[in-house]
């Protein structure tokens, strides 16, 4: 999504060794802003731990009226002002694209990986979970799979997961198109970790042989395990083939 157009609106700034966060002053308190600022420094700190990059990263974020959906550009990350005030911003979701990008995977799986990231962040306590597409991020995404699973909605995504592409409206149709996207997503990425554990799929991310590196990791295809996560998901529900 491209970013917001900078207004006119009245904005302050708070900065910390780790985070610059502008917000509007109409939009949210100074109370509010600054309960944001410490969240995301420690988001950034406890992600760089959890993916083991060493040193500081200072990252800007934007917190806007005008933002309709949460993105990162660069190093800045926009959130909508109302998502702040709601505490369900990703923010940890965007933290771990700006720190952890996917250059040479497919949008399945830096999707799938920023939620899964996101979620074992919350669950260990630093931070909270979006949670805008799942209904208890790690532990329940399955689920959430599965019921997509049951939705023709879901079957007509479901051919871009383990593949390549993101399918038409994934950015301007969130409820029928984003949502089942980044639950089968999230739900693979998932599995690929308790196969091999977090620290290789980590690796996947950053390697230019995407594909070669799940294959030595898991000694599967892409595909072959897509199959095998398929199959374990229907093993645990009524979904149609």
């Amino acid at each position: 999504m491209p970013a917001p157009v900078p207004g006119k609106r009245a904005t302050s700034v708070l900065r910390s060794r780790r985070a610059l966060v502008r917000y509007e002053r109409d939009a949210l308190s100074r109370e509010e802003a600054q309960s944001f600022a410490l969240l995301a420094a420690r988001g950034i700190r406890e992600f760089k731990r959890l993916v083991g990059q060493p040193g500081h990263a200072r990252l800007r974020f934007e917190l806007r009226s005008d933002a309709r959906i949460s993105s990162a550009h660069g190093r800045t990350i926009f959130i909508p002002a109302h998502r702040v005030r709601a505490r369900t911003a990703p923010y940890l979701h965007e933290i771990a694209h700006v720190l952890l990008p996917c250059r040479h995977a497919p949008a399945w799986f830096s999707e799938g990986l920023a939620c899964y990231l996101e979620s074992a962040l919350a669950e260990q306590g630093d931070g909270y979970d979006s949670r805008l597409f799942t209904f208890d991020g790690n532990r329940g995404v399955d689920d959430d799979a599965r019921r997509w699973l049951a939705d023709p909605r879901g079957r007509k995504v479901l051919p871009f997961i383990g593949t390549h592409g993101m399918p038409a409206g994934v950015l301007a149709d969130r409820h029928n198109v984003a949502a089942p996207f980044y639950v089968f997503s999230h739900s693979l990425v998932k599995f690929l970790v308790e196969r091999v554990g977090v620290s290789a799929v980590i690796r996947f991310a950053r390697t230019r042989g995407f594909a070669r590196e799940v294959r030595r990791a898991t000694g599967k295809t892409i595909a072959a395990c897509r199959t095998e996560w398929l199959r374990r998901l229907r093993e645990g529900s009524h979904c149609p083939a």
